[in-house]
């Protein structure tokens, strides 16, 4: 008796879902999904870091400044 409360609604459910997509595919209502593009390979290379860029400071007063 267990068994069947635990068979049947899943059965049940699986059937009503099947006749949904049935009913859609025959009557046209949704689209069909797209077919997936194929997975591309992808080439991974390592990049060396660049190295670290400190500008140089230069002890001469800017001109483009003005007092405050």
């Amino acid at each position: 008796m267990a068994v069947t409360a635990f068979v049947i609604p899943p059965l049940l459910l699986c059937v009503m879902l099947a006749l949904g997509r049935y009913e859609e595919r025959m009557l046209g209502g949704a689209d069909p999904e797209p077919a997936a593009e194929p997975a591309r390979e992808r080439h991974l290379r390592a990049v060396p870091d660049l190295p670290a860029h400190k500008p140089e400071r230069s002890t001469a007063p800017r001109e483009d400044r003005h007092a405050a």
